[in-house]
């Protein structure tokens, strides 16, 4: 059935297929997530329909219509194969002119398509909502350990073992520290990162605990929320350790520059560590790289910098109920699940000594 939605019930549809309709460079910015882009405009017909739009709203919408016009038989034939698959949910900026049109358009044509009352908009708005008034109501188990020692790695083996984990990194597209950018060609935008964080809050609502990796309130170019933050904060803090030379080797493994566009990355990330290290330092430091050095680069990194300057590993800075060597991230996510699963009996059997 066709139909207008509001961002409530949309999101409530069993299988939505979101299509947003704004051009790319629109849905570079944020998306919901999921969301299909087929673009009524590209990004230069739109820069031209909004300065015209300006002198004169009428021609603004023939220009409009000489612009999709072409493009309408190929649009209608995609949305339509997307019903195989869902319900259509067709979006744009604010729910205006163009999912309008189209929506009346495919429902005359008798093609199932809905629409969404307030575009992006309106899902943004939903978002900071919850964003503003959000709460985790249940443990939370937070892994710690220095640089190297497979934080990720763990998180990531025991979402595979069917745990309730939430790899913030990799919803960042960022693996946190200066060096974090590296490899990953994808950037994210904090619109998507949220849209992505709290659909994975959702699909964990059921979940009697979470598990993530200690980080900062920034990774990268994004922001944690305040109640997820928080919620670490006070969560149940577990201690992941290895020899320096693991750690090391670990991290050659992610992190060895490739190509000469890597290395000039990685050159540019150390400049920005003098005022940290010294001039001096540095240039030790490039020369390593210069000559392909990049275990002793590494190892000097590890030892001079994040192991001196990162003190979220402290014991002396931070309780932790958990402590292990994650050598071997199998074992270690094995025996980490293990253990939460005993602290989690713990708890309960406590609480129901005091209501006794």
């Amino acid at each position: 059935m066709n139909r207008e939605l509001k961002i409530k019930e949309a999101l409530k549809l069993e299988n939505p297929v979101f299509i947003d309709l704004r051009s790319p460079l629109e849905y570079s910015k944020g998306t919901i997530p999921g969301a299909v882009n087929i673009p009524l405009f590209d990004d230069r017909e739109r820069e031209i329909i909004g300065t015209t739009y300006k002198q004169d709203p009428g021609e603004a919408r023939q220009q409009g219509v000489a612009f999709v016009s072409p493009k309408l038989p190929q649009i209608l034939s995609f949305i339509e194969a997307q019903g195989q698959r869902g319900t259509p949910v067709l979006f744009c900026w604010r729910g205006g002119l163009r999912s309008k049109v189209l929506y009346h358009l495919l429902s005359s044509l008798g093609i199932k398509a809905c629409r969404l009352e307030g575009g992006y908009k309106a899902f943004r708005r939903h978002l900071l909502e919850r964003l503003e008034h959000g709460a985790i109501d249940k443990p939370v188990y937070v892994l710690h350990g220095l640089t190297g020692v497979g934080k990720t790695a763990v998180l990531q083996l025991m979402e595979e073992m069917g745990c309730p984990a939430i790899d913030l990194e990799g919803l960042a597209a960022h693996r946190g520290s200066l060096f974090g950018h590296l490899g990953i060609a994808q950037k994210r935008s904090q619109k998507d990162f949220d849209a992505l964080l709290l659909k994975r809050l959702d699909d964990l609502a059921q979940a009697e605990y979470l598990v993530l990796e200690g980080e900062g309130k920034r990774i990268g170019p994004v922001y944690l929320p305040d109640f997820l933050f928080q919620a670490m904060l006070g969560g149940r803090h577990i201690l992941l350790t290895a020899p320096l030379e693991v750690r090391v080797q670990r991290i050659l493994e992610q992190y060895t520059p490739r190509t000469d566009g890597d290395r000039q990355q990685v050159a540019e990330a150390l400049s920005a560590l003098e005022r940290y290290l010294g001039a001096q330092t540095i240039r030790s430091y490039q020369q390593f790289l210069h000559q392909g050095n990049y275990y002793e680069l590494v190892w000097e990194l590890c030892a001079n910098y994040y192991d001196r300057l990162y003190d979220d590993a402290n014991p002396g800075k931070r309780s932790f109920i958990y402590t292990l060597d994650s050598s071997n991230p199998i074992e270690a996510a094995e025996k980490i699940r293990q253990f939460i699963l005993k602290d989690l009996r713990k708890s309960v059997q406590a609480g129901l000594q005091t209501c006794l």
